[in-house]
């Protein structure tokens, strides 16, 4: 048994005997049934870094989770560290500038709330509950890509933990090789704490359904 009490956060270090381990441990797909030895229940980015660095000092195997939504269990380790970002929520959107800062632990449907109140929406997934991180992470495949692209076409810029502990800001001039990463590669290069995504005018009023057109009309829809 580790000990956890080394590891100090302005959020909340759970071990399996505290109370709230066990939903916390808790992903969308019950079929993973995973007990890390320590949950890292994060509020800030500093957090995350003490996180990181404990889970090096103890040779702890490292789980980000975000939505936790992760149909193949990512989210959580046996044994490991589980670092819960969900907690850091926080999302501010500049209208101005088309810009907005968004927290790890955003699910998609609090996103689409914060930036629809202005008539913009970051171009990302299709489900509600899913958690910004990963799905941006992944690249982001949803239903505004036809006309704007995918998720990561409109990420700016991410601050994230490296494994060395060392919280560092990528875009396409700064750290720009791990910003190219990043986008589309999966969540090993590093714990992000904030994502930069330019946003887009939709709606408020959009259309959904089918389009349907008469056939003799094909060759000029498709050109």
């Amino acid at each position: 048994m580790f000990v956890t009490e080394t590891l100090s956060l302005e959020g909340t270090v759970l071990r399996p005997d505290s109370q709230g381990y066990d939903s916390a441990r808790r992903i969308w797909n019950a079929a993973i049934d995973k007990r890390p030895e320590v949950i890292a229940r994060c509020l800030t980015p500093d957090d995350a870094v003490a996180a990181v660095r404990y889970a090096t000092w103890c040779g702890l195997e490292i789980a980000i989770r975000g939505g936790g939504h992760s149909t193949a269990g990512h989210s959580v380790s046996e044994g490991g560290l589980m670092i819960d970002l969900s907690p850091m929520k926080q999302i501010d959107v500049d209208p101005e500038c088309r810009v907005a800062r968004v927290e790890p632990g955003v699910l998609l449907g609090e996103l689409d709330r914060a930036t629809q109140e202005f008539g913009l929406a970051v171009p990302a997934g299709t489900v509600s509950y899913t958690g910004v991180a990963g799905l941006t992470l992944g690249g982001g495949i949803g239903w505004l890509m036809r006309k704007h692209g995918l998720t990561i076409d409109s990420l700016l810029e991410v601050e994230l933990v490296t494994a060395d502990g060392d919280l560092l800001r990528a875009n396409a001039d700064e750290n720009a090789d791990l910003f190219w990463a990043v986008r589309g590669a999966g969540s090993n290069f590093g714990v992000v704490t904030e994502f930069v995504f330019r946003i887009p005018e939709v709606g408020p009023m959009v259309q959904g359904g089918l389009l349907l057109h008469p056939f003799e009309r094909a060759a000029s829809l498709l050109q």
